[in-house]
């Protein structure tokens, strides 16, 4: 059977010369995202620099402070889903996402032709290549690509990317993000040795920039309006932020790392309504608990996902929308969803 890697290698160095490369990764990406999405568009480059181009595409927004750090600083090449015209690509590659049109990824349901991705999510359907696996980061897999193929990230090539070691940190914050610091449970051998890799060609003064990111005023404001307003039982600690702009959504999952930290506290569900959606994030420390599960008995399976200790969900909100709502009938969308949230989440914690 032949590797992954060498897969991938085959396909985009048969890829005729008008070829044009779509690379479409989560509608609101993280650090792993953005960086596995870099790395897949250098390695392009690399294997055929007669493409005629590879674009990297997001659906939603990048609001968490470390994440615009992580774009400004390394200059990442990201590009809104809106300017995305399938009939203008040859080939379309999902990074760090398995699923269009659910999920991480709700802004397009166009079918990829390759998939590369670490999440519990493993689409039918014939593709020219399918790795997905259950390792710590998608920026793992994108770096054993890079280790097996023989690029030295060191010297670079003439590909079009001229600061290499950008290509490095981002791949190194992706994968430190994404595994707490190489300390979560999903962490695997192949994690550490990219990362070791990576780590003496990485930037440190750029890497020193993106990891103490400068936090914005706001989340201050989003952090006391979730301990104002959060409810607790037992050992689970549900918190509304309330109706919030979408450049402030990446606050809900820094409140809910930060919520994690309490004494006695094993389980929390932080989460607001952000234009026409509940967006939640998901934390635990119980090993008992099968993370994927728990988002999906709460907000559904095709609008929710979680791997170990951590998960989301985006459910849309339909006619409820706040936006075409105004005064009282406003206030009360928000306290429906609160109610409801509340409730399922005590509801399922309580069952498990």
């Amino acid at each position: 059977m032949t590797n992954p890697a060498s897969k991938f290698r085959d396909i985009i160095e048969n890829l005729p010369p008008y070829t044009k490369i779509a690379i479409l990764t989560q509608d609101n990406p993280d650090p792993d995202a953005m960086g596995a999405a870099f790395g897949v568009a250098y390695l392009c480059r690399h294997l055929n620099p007669e493409l005629q181009g590879t674009d990297i595409f997001y659906g939603g927004t990048i609001s968490h402070p470390q994440n615009r750090t992580m774009v400004n600083i390394l200059g990442l090449p990201m590009r809104k889903m809106k300017q995305f015209n399938k009939d203008d690509y040859q080939i379309v590659v999902l990074v760090d996402v398995a699923s269009t049109g659910k999920k991480n990824l709700q802004s397009t349901d166009v079918k990829p032709d390759i998939i590369i991705d670490h999440h519990r999510d493993d689409p039918e359907g014939d593709y020219m290549l399918k790795d997905i696996r259950p390792i710590g980061a998608a920026s793992s897999i994108v770096t054993s690509y890079f280790r097996e193929f023989g690029i030295d990230l060191e010297t670079g090539d003439e590909s079009g990317i001229n600061d290499v070691s950008n290509i490095a940190t981002g791949l190194l914050v992706g994968i430190k993000t994404d595994t707490a610091e190489l300390t979560s449970a999903n962490v695997t051998p192949l994690d550490f040795q990219c990362y070791e890799y990576l780590l003496k060609l990485t930037d440190r003064k750029k890497l020193h920039q993106i990891i103490n990111y400068n936090i914005p005023g706001y989340l201050y404001q989003l952090k006391a309006e979730a301990y104002r307003t959060m409810e607790s039982k037992h050992s689970v600690v549900v918190a509304g932020i309330g109706i919030i702009p979408p450049q402030q959504r990446d606050g809900i999952p820094i409140i809910a790392d930060e919520l994690l930290r309490m004494e006695g506290v094993e389980n929390v569900v932080a989460y607001a309504i952000v234009e026409d959606r509940i967006v939640a994030s998901l934390r635990t420390t119980n090993d008992g608990i099968e993370v994927n599960s728990f988002c999906h008995q709460i907000f559904g399976e095709e609008f929710s996902g979680g791997k170990m200790g951590c998960g989301g969900a985006s459910v849309p909100l339909g006619f409820l929308t706040p936006e075409n709502q105004a005064g009282e009938a406003r206030d009360n969308v928000w306290d429906a969803v609160r109610a409801m949230v509340h409730y399922r989440v005590f509801r399922v914690a309580s069952s498990g």
